[in-house]
């Protein structure tokens, strides 16, 4: 009895360590990421994906722009400081509403770790809309969990949403569907289809007016105009940059990109190869979370979410940071209908074909000390490279070590 209860004191020892340091890493760590994300043209991905507004006319991105833009000119409020204000408190109230949902699910650790909530941080997307959008992702969840679902609000929300950013329709609404028909029979799957017609409608308005170069100069100059909003630089140059003028890239520029990160290599190091095998080893940490409890569950919203993972990885480049959405959309759902998605027939028929996988694929639990491993795993927002490579050896690492029984006795 006295071994067992030092050894759950030295567990807990060790689970509220790894809590301590990765919150000190976040809290500094955030400061530091959002002090490194001040301008315009050194930061025209992450400011100047904020800065897209309908100033050109309407284009995808662009209603939170608008939205800065006017309140920065009525209140002289520089843009920046607005942008960090969205930022932070999208990550820490995703954070805070996430351990709520996931309280006896998921374990703290792993969602501190870097391979969830640290991600942001370590990889430099921390002044990016994902955090805002898995946000409201989250609260759709927990819209469709009430009784009587307000389809009015659902749409408000999907559509707001998407005006943010056209990749939130991708990843939210196919599950949206799913879970507002598991009640139902098949016959009413396509009325079902209909409630969501006003937010496919305004998705399918941004496919159309994706943007053009005219409004990305428009777009620009209307930031130009008031260059006095940008405390922290000089805002005189005369073309657009980054997320803005990546509105008016054709579908040949997009493909090139796609063609060009098909064939890159680092070293001996192939990217897309890597960036497979992260998504594999980040799976297995989510499987064997919580010493591998709900594995099948959890195998199939991972299954589910990454056909819409799959489509992103096509449409850009920034491959870390539709990881991180495929991992934290798959949390969400899990912790919010894990229970009901267990008990929908056609998920239930199938779910037995995943015990092959655990049998015979990578059947990692993470508990006692292999949490150690969640420290060191560590994947970039967008660019593969040598200096990652060690963080995608712990899984084969803790595999060796467990059946050598030399560290795990």
């Amino acid at each position: 009895m006295q071994f067992f209860q030092k050894y759950s004191n030295n567990n807990n020892n060790l689970d509220k360590n790894l809590l301590i340091g990765f919150s000190f890493l976040i809290i500094v760590g955030g400061i530091l990421n959002t002090l490194s994300n001040k301008t315009y043209l050194n930061d025209s991905w992450t400011i100047g994906e904020w800065l897209i507004n309908y100033q050109g006319g309407f284009v995808r991105r662009g209603f939170l722009g608008e939205g800065i833009y006017l309140f920065s000119n009525a209140t002289k409020i520089s843009p920046i400081f607005i942008i960090w204000l969205i930022s932070i408190s999208s990550y820490y109230l995703l954070i805070k509403l996430t351990f709520i949902e996931a309280k006896n699910k998921i374990s703290d650790v792993f969602l501190l770790s870097p391979c969830i909530f640290m991600a942001p941080i370590i990889g430099d997307f921390l002044i990016r809309k994902d955090s805002l959008l898995l946000l409201i992702f989250l609260i759709s969840l927990k819209l469709l969990k009430s009784k009587r679902i307000n389809l009015i609000f659902l749409n408000l929300l999907n559509i707001a949403a998407i005006l943010i950013h056209e990749s939130f329709a991708i990843y939210a609404l196919p599950i949206q569907f799913i879970l507002i028909s598991k009640d139902n029979e098949y016959k009413n799957n396509y009325y079902n289809f209909f409630k969501f017609i006003p937010s496919l409608c305004f998705f399918i308005c941004c496919l159309i007016f994706k943007g053009d170069q005219n409004q990305a100069i428009s777009i620009h100059q209307s930031w130009l105009n008031n260059s006095f909003l940008f405390p922290f630089e000089n805002l005189n140059y005369e073309f657009p940059l980054g997320a803005i003028n990546a509105i008016g890239w054709d579908f040949k520029q997009v493909l090139k990109i796609l063609l060009e990160s098909l064939i890159d290599f680092k070293g001996i190091l192939w990217v897309p190869l890597a960036w497979l095998t992260t998504t594999i080893f980040l799976a297995s940490f989510f499987l064997g979370d919580n010493s591998g409890k709900d594995f099948r569950i959890k195998f199939f919203i991972l299954s589910l979410q990454f056909f819409p993972f799959s489509i992103l990885c096509f449409s850009g480049w920034d491959y870390g940071r539709w990881i991180f959405v495929w991992i934290v959309s798959s949390i969400l759902i899990y912790c919010t209908f894990g229970e009901e998605l267990k008990s929908y027939k056609p998920i239930q028929k199938n779910l037995f074909r995943y015990d092959l996988i655990k049998e015979y694929c990578f059947n990692i639990e993470i508990h006692k000390r292999s949490k150690i491993l969640l420290a060191i795993f560590a994947y970039p927002h967008c660019c593969w490279s040598l200096f990652y490579l060690p963080s995608l050896l712990v899984i084969p690492s803790y595999s060796i070590l467990k059946k050598s029984k030399l560290f795990f006795k």
